[in-house]
């Protein structure tokens, strides 16, 4: 099921945007900013359902603790997509990079995202290989 963009709000000079995962107001980062519009395109271009994806949770690689933007699961509650998401001005690089492949030695999915808001890359990961892809598969595909 389609949703808005994301609704934005001012309130004692501070603006909020709604997360729709979240169901709650976030103070507007430039970061939450891609978040609520990388959510925006999961859900309404590659058609995940937005009960299956879940923003900013801690987890732990090796023995630290670290917070992922957003992971999607499929029907099953496996995790299938890592997006990193990056503020417009930060440039994704091989830094970047390294972050979403660390993270993703714990959680183990088969499809990782990247993205500024102005550059998105997708990589497809299978064993212990990681290839960069022209986009990625529409949500059908995980059912």
């Amino acid at each position: 099921m389609p949703i808005e963009l994301p609704k934005i709000k001012v309130e004692n000079s501070t603006q909020y945007v709604f997360c729709y995962v979240r169901k709650k107001w976030i103070v507007v980062t430039p970061e939450e900013m891609v978040r609520q519009f990388t959510i925006f395109k999961l859900v309404n271009y590659f058609q995940f359902p937005l009960q299956y994806i879940s923003v900013e949770k801690s987890f732990t690689v090796h023995t630290l603790t670290k917070r992922y933007d957003i992971v999607a699961y499929n029907t099953h509650l496996q995790p299938i997509l890592l997006v990193e998401c990056k503020a417009e001005h930060v440039e994704i690089n091989h830094h970047t990079l390294q972050q979403v492949a660390t993270y993703n030695i714990t959680l183990q999915v088969p499809y990782l995202m990247v993205t500024n808001g102005k550059a998105e890359f997708y990589f497809e990961v299978k064993g212990d290989k990681c290839n960069q892809i022209k986009t990625l598969p529409f949500y059908e595909v995980f059912i």
